[in-house]
C-alpha cells in the first residue's frame, strides 16, 4: 500500500478543471484528521477586518487526512473526490472571496463530478479511527452560566466569548487541581 502523490494530483487536477487558476499552496498528508477527508485552509485579511470591509480570504493550505486514506487503503478514487472538493473551495476563496458549500459550490462540483448531490459530505468508513479522548477541560459562561467539556485548553484561553449571549468565557483544566489553571478572560 502506497501513499499517493497528493501535490502532483492537486497540479494535474488544477490544470484540467480550474485552468490552472487556483494558487500553487501546499497540499499535505494530515496525521491528526480521523473523520474529515480534507479541509481547505485560508486565513482572513486583518487590515479589512479591522477597517469594517468585508474581509479578504487566502487560501493557505489543503489537508487529507493520511488515517482516513490509509484505513480506506489510499483509494486513489476518494482522495481524488476530495482533492476536488477542496480545490473548489480553494478556487471560490481565491477567484470570488466566497467560504463554504453554496450554490457556486454545488453547482461547480456538480459540473466536475457529473452528480447532482448535495456534495457537503463524504459517508466513508471511519468506524475505529477516532480515539476516544477524555474531555479535562471545563469552560463557563459568565454571563449565562452556560458550561460545557473540552479536550483541550485553547492556544489562547484570554478573549473568548459565548456564542449565546457574547459574554466572557473562562477555562478550567480539571486534570490539574491548582487555581493557577483558571483562566479569567483580559478585557
Amino acid at each position: 500500500m502506497f501513499r499517493p502523490d497528493i501535490k502532483a494530483m492537486f497540479v494535474r487536477l488544477n490544470n484540467e478543471h480550474f485552468n490552472g487558476e487556483i494558487p500553487d499552496i501546499p497540499v499535505v498528508w494530515n496525521t491528526r484528521m480521523t473523520t474529515t477527508a480534507g479541509y481547505c485552509r485560508y486565513k482572513r485579511s486583518r487590515v479589512l477586518a479591522l477597517m469594517g470591509d468585508n474581509q479578504e480570504l487566502t487560501v493557505t493550505k489543503i489537508d487529507m487526512s493520511d488515517k482516513l486514506f490509509r484505513h480506506l487503503d489510499y483509494d486513489l478514487n476518494k482522495i481524488e473526490r476530495t482533492m476536488i472538493h477542496e480545490m473548489v473551495h480553494a478556487y471560490l476563496l481565491h477567484k470570488y472571496n466566497e467560504r463554504g458549500h453554496t450554490r457556486r459550490f454545488q453547482r461547480m462540483m456538480t459540473d466536475i463530478t457529473g452528480e447532482y448531490k448535495n456534495h457537503r459530505c463524504h459517508n466513508y468508513d471511519t468506524v475505529g479511527i477516532k480515539r476516544k479522548q477524555e474531555k479535562k477541560v471545563k469552560w463557563t459562561c459568565s454571563g449565562c452560566d452556560a458550561n460545557g467539556l473540552k479536550v483541550r485548553m485553547p492556544k489562547r484561553p484570554n478573549g473568548h466569548i459565548c456564542r449565546g449571549c457574547r459574554s466572557p468565557v473562562t477555562f478550567v483544566d480539571m486534570s490539574k487541581k491548582t487555581s493557577s489553571n483558571i483562566f479569567p478572560p483580559k478585557f
